[in-house]
């Protein structure tokens, strides 16, 4: 594994840019990490065609199939792939299939629900797997928790998680939890302080949280956190969130939005939602972004045609419908980076209509 360096390169009020040097290119932060469902949805080269210039791998997936590391060699040359590989464990299934009695203090146990068998997921088999895979940044292994888990739980987990961390390597970002509890944050983001990482990785804050709650929470682990090293915020977050995390100060911040709202007949323009299985886009003959260069607006696809498209339940509605949302949420990062690198981050909340930050 190479080693990944990252400078800050503006430092606002709120928010901030850097820059990422994966191999021989150079990233401008921040940067939409596109996770599961999207890397199940096109082929890399597509992603990256479509603006993309990061997506994560859930080594767990890889780990269930019961084959070698050895035997799936470097991600970027099997996913043809050039730009960065976020590596991470995956454990929140590990931890939904265990029992209680599951969770130990090496990791956790839990019966496949596919096979059947018995398994045990240990953080060092995690460490081994992400660097065996060329994964370019690794995170650290972590005891999942929702945000509304008992007190009890949710300690157990900083706790479990902290003991976890290892010692600082290249490309590590360690794991920060605590669900809603700050008491229970700031002990996981005092653990993983104490050593320097290359970054840190906030998980816990998901979609099942108010989004003016996810903000608050976002930038009160912000300030817990040393201000090196990229800060990554993990969970497939909703446009908004996405949006909001990033002009908040993340560097890299997961998304499956694209593609889980095409799923729902629902289109990007900007900020704003089409949801074109709506009868009133029947004889719409408009694109569904007059603005817009994404592949399928420059093709003239009408909101109309895709409406029949939803109707039908066409695959093919689907898949223009997420290469559009794909190429818009790209599109809103890089606007939210050059807010952030004008002092302009509060203007651009009030234009997208997405106040929380105040």
């Amino acid at each position: 594994m190479e080693k990944v360096n990252f400078t800050i390169k503006h430092q606002g009020e709120i928010g901030r840019t850097g820059q990422l040097q994966v191999k021989k290119q150079v990233l401008q932060t921040p940067l939409v990490v596109h996770a599961g469902l999207t890397v199940q949805s096109f082929p890399a080269k597509e992603i990256a065609n479509l603006g993309g210039q990061a997506i994560k791998q859930e080594v767990f997936d890889y780990w269930l199939s019961g084959t070698k590391a050895a035997e799936f060699g470097d991600l970027h040359q099997r996913l043809h792939w050039s730009g960065l590989i976020v590596g991470d464990p995956g454990t929140s299934r590990a931890y939904q299939w265990a029992k209680p009695r599951g969770r130990k203090k090496d990791g956790v146990r839990f019966h496949d629900p596919q096979s059947g068998q018995l398994k045990f997921y240990t953080p060092e088999e995690t460490m081994e797997w992400q660097a065996k895979l060329g994964c370019d940044f690794v995170t650290s292994f972590d005891r999942w928790s929702d945000y509304y888990a008992p007190v009890d739980d949710l300690k157990a987990a900083a706790i479990q998680t902290a003991s976890w961390l290892g010692a600082p390597s290249d490309g590590l970002l360690a794991s920060v939890v605590g669900g809603g509890l700050k008491r229970v944050r700031m002990m996981s983001a005092q653990a993983a302080s104490r050593q320097s990482f290359a970054g840190y990785a906030v998980k816990g804050i998901g979609n099942n949280v108010k989004l003016r709650e996810q903000v608050r929470l976002m930038r009160e682990v912000l300030t817990m956190l040393p201000e090196q090293g990229p800060h990554y915020l993990t969970g497939s977050n909703s446009l908004e969130g996405t949006l909001l995390a990033m002009l908040a100060g993340y560097d890299l911040v997961d998304s499956d939005c694209a593609v889980a709202e095409a799923h729902h007949h629902v289109a990007f323009v900007q900020t704003n939602r089409l949801h074109l299985d709506k009868q009133h886009f029947v004889s719409d003959q408009r694109p569904i972004d007059a603005n817009c260069q994404c592949p399928v607006c420059q093709a003239g696809y009408s909101r109309s045609y895709l409406h029949q498209l939803c109707e039908q339940g066409a695959a093919l509605g689907d898949d223009l419908l997420m290469a559009h949302n794909l190429y818009t949420l790209n599109q809103l990062a890089e606007t939210a980076h050059q807010a952030i690198n004008a002092d302009m981050v509060h203007n651009l909340a009030a234009e997208w209509a997405i106040d929380e930050l105040e």
